[in-house]
């Protein structure tokens, strides 16, 4: 653990020492440029282009280090460093390491203005453009949150829920039924919140995903859902997860395999995601059709990639709920 924290600590300090570098040469080439833009009106002896470049060089060092300096001391993580002074790329902290992933412009963008995002009296999200409301709020839910007052639940404004209906475990591989998922279904449908469903999938071959799909499939016959049923593929942050070995590809494969059986069952897909997942684990050039749900846990737009629904926090707080839950905001564009 103290081996990986060393090198997780060198690796913070390369990429400021990085940032440093890259302010250098910058304001240097600048210098240069200006040098020889004025090179026709006066005549710079070596040691006043020395002198020049010097003052450039420490110029350089102050301002990348005093802009890192007031960032964080306002409270901005490295993690939000980098992605300000890296607007064309992913960065992804993962593998004890900062990840630079360059985004991909053949890709569809969302247009979500972070000025037309606010909070209400209650601290939660919501998104207006010209006044008027464009988000509705929901939350997501599985067993862990025990038995839930749906009445009072609805009392809090929450329009949406995403049950969990099936996991698997992601070390034993064992496919298991959400005891409360019938349970939620029917309190939320009750107090008329929109109800959809989640699978968390830890499958790692076409026989096992297709039992998903399947089950989840069966286990809502006899029920109509207003919402998606969603394939919740995540990374678990254990060495022995059984996921751990696919590829891309094989992962990709996997939820477009879920997300048709769900739609010739006649159900609407659609598929979750973090930051890490979709920019390093999931081919997402392969999956542009599907509705995409996306976690993230910082007030930002960062994600640049089309998403409908932000789960913004796991540590929300809501009447008639033991416990912490997932908020979540669907949005509309512009």
């Amino acid at each position: 653990m103290k081996r990986a924290f060393r090198y997780f600590f060198i690796s913070i300090l390369s990429i400021i020492f990085t940032l440093i570098a890259v302010g250098i040469i910058y304001i240097v080439a600048d210098t240069h440029s200006r040098i020889k833009v004025q090179d026709n009106k006066e005549t710079y002896s070596s040691e006043e282009v020395e002198e020049l470049v010097s003052e450039a060089k420490e110029e350089g060092r102050n301002s990348v280090l005093d802009s890192i300096k007031e960032s964080l001391e306002n409270g901005n993580a490295i993690i939000s460093v980098l992605k300000s002074l890296y607007p064309e790329y992913i960065v992804v902290a993962a593998n004890s390491k900062y990840n630079f992933v360059e985004i991909n412009q053949d890709l569809s963008k969302n247009n979500f203005d972070i000025d037309n995002l606010s909070e209400d009296e209650l601290g939660r999200y919501v998104y207006k453009t010209d006044g008027e409301l464009k988000s509705r709020f929901g939350i997501d839910v599985s067993s862990h949150q025990g038995d839930i007052d749906w009445e009072a639940v609805k009392a809090e404004g929450v329009e949406f829920v995403f049950v969990r209906a099936v996991y698997r475990g992601y070390g034993t591989g064992k496919l298991v039924i959400d005891e409360k998922c019938l349970q939620n279904i029917e309190g939320a449908q009750a107090v008329g919140i929109d109800v959809g469903v989640y699978v968390f999938s830890q499958a790692i071959n076409q026989a096992e995903v297709l039992e998903e799909a399947s089950t989840v499939i069966g286990l809502l016959d006899g029920y109509t859902l207003q919402l998606p049923i969603v394939f919740d593929v995540e990374k678990v942050a254990d060495s022995t997860a059984r996921t751990n070995a696919l590829t891309v590809q094989e992962r990709t494969d996997l939820t477009k395999t879920f997300l048709e059986a769900v739609k010739n069952a006649g159900y609407q897909p659609m598929f979750y995601h973090n930051t890490e997942m979709g920019a390093m684990l999931l081919d997402l050039t392969q999956l542009t059709e599907y509705p995409k749900w996306f976690a993230g846990y910082n007030r930002e737009f960062y994600w640049p990639y089309e998403y409908d629904i932000w789960q913004y926090s796991e540590t929300g707080r809501v009447n008639g709920i033991n416990g912490n839950v997932d908020l979540d905001i669907w949005l509309e564009g512009n």
